[in-house]
């Protein structure tokens, strides 16, 4: 955000849609823990525990995993070996795919919690192409963004210029990414806007004006410090040609990339960076607290290893308002129609469509279009005055096991979730 705009007042839209008011300034706090990882063209390993710490007593709020060189043999955005594998580790564990976002092999995957699924709203993605002057994905950026509980926060993942020499394309790869990203909310316009940015990716910077034997035994003998002051990315943010006003966390020996196999120097490639605009608000001061900086050398399936990072970040406490609420009155039964009311608020954004439609999905559902069975919203259904909309699943449709299930109202529009209801049983 521009420090010379206006601040942002505290604001919900209350369930009624008919008018906005202002905020006790009450705080919660979200963590996010990022990952980025140049894979080389290989497929996943078969254990995430070391990666994504998910022995960890809490787990993160938030997962963005942001991979570079995904093999573009097997291309598709979520039905590829990496987002199938995460979706198998993050589901069991209690986390949906948010959205994700790929351009050639460049892909980025956003989970969060599924019971927190509601706080997360105006979701969009974009990428931009920044290899051969911009007409070849295999360089550039992806970005996913979301508002949380009245915040707005932008996760991005690069893969930028490659060689040595490059520094000056590295730089222009990253403006062109900031310059042709756009965004719909009303409250950003592009990604120095939100109030959270979170950077990660192959960035490329090298260490300069150091042979390959110094370097080695720079490393060898720990003298890693002296080697920071050679390294590219440090040098142009001190000249502010890129990351301006971005923070990083401690860097140490252990995120040095190892490119011997590739019989390169060794660098700091692989980098996450961050920032946060504090004083976005009238009331109240954001702030965030990084936990960790790390790589994890236990993965050697390419010669880049991942490198991770963790914030606590404080949002407002806000609970979520969808448009949706369904009314759900006991159990559900197999082989049996089942009726289901719910109510919409006005002006919801955006307005109903034919081609709404509610998903049935069980309660360990692991993407949007993970459902069971479902209906359109609005095709034959009965309206009840105030008391909303009533539509029905036939006997047919509810032929699926018994356990435990929700109701999802998803919007035509970009399959936009709209409301879900609280967990029911079907027997």
């Amino acid at each position: 955000m521009d420090p010379s705009s206006s601040k942002r007042p505290v604001q919900q839209v209350p369930a009624d849609g008919m008018q906005r008011m202002k905020l006790k300034t009450s705080t919660a706090t979200f963590c996010v823990y990022l990952c980025t990882w140049n894979v080389g063209g290989a497929d996943p390993p078969q254990d995430f525990t070391n990666l994504l710490n998910l022995k960890a007593p809490n787990l993160a709020d938030i997962y963005g995993i942001g991979l570079q060189e995904m093999s573009t043999t097997d291309s598709d955005t979520v039905k590829n070996a990496w987002t199938s594998k995460l979706l198998d580790v993050l589901g069991v564990r209690g986390y949906i795919l948010l959205r994700a976002v790929r351009m050639s092999g460049i892909s980025l995957q956003v989970f969060v919690k599924r019971n927190k699924l509601l706080n997360f709203t105006n979701i969009e993605t974009e990428q931009t192409k920044a290899g051969l002057g911009g007409w070849w994905g295999n360089k550039g950026g992806v970005s996913v963004r979301f508002d949380l509980n009245g915040v707005n926060m932008i996760i991005v993942n690069c893969h930028l210029a490659a060689h040595m020499t490059n520094v000056a394309e590295r730089i222009e790869d990253f403006n062109m990414i900031l310059d042709t990203q756009k965004f719909r909310d009303e409250d950003v316009d592009n990604i120095l806007d939100h109030d959270y940015v979170f950077w990660m990716g192959d960035l490329n910077f090298r260490i300069a004006d150091k042979r390959r034997e110094e370097v080695e035994k720079y490393v060898k003998t720990g003298k890693f410090q002296t080697l920071l002051m050679f390294d590219q990315l440090n040098e142009s943010r001190k000249e502010e040609l890129l990351f301006v006003d971005f923070e990083e966390g401690q860097i140490n020996l252990l995120l040095l990339t190892n490119l011997i196999s590739k019989q390169r120097i060794p660098a700091w490639c692989d980098r996450i960076l961050s920032l946060i605009h504090e004083d976005s608000f009238e009331d109240i001061t954001l702030s965030m607290e990084q936990l960790h900086y790390d790589s994890h050398p236990v993965y050697t399936l390419s010669d880049h290893k991942p490198v991770t990072s963790a914030w606590n970040f404080e949002v407002f406490s806000l609970p979520p308002h969808p448009a949706i609420t369904f009314h759900l009155k006991g159990r559900w039964y197999r082989n049996q129609s089942c009726s289901v009311n719910y109510t919409m608020v006005a002006n919801a954004d955006p307005a109903s469509s034919s081609w709404d439609w509610i998903g049935l999905y069980k309660s360990t559902f692991k993407h949007i279009m993970d459902y069971e069975t479902y209906i359109y919203a609005n095709r034959g259904a009965e309206r009840k005055g105030k008391a909303g909309m009533t539509v029905k699943f036939s006997e047919s449709s509810l032929t699926i096991p018994s356990g435990k299930y929700y109701l999802c109202y998803i919007s035509k529009h970009k399959n936009k979730l709209m409301g879900m209801s609280e967990e029911f049983e079907l027997v």
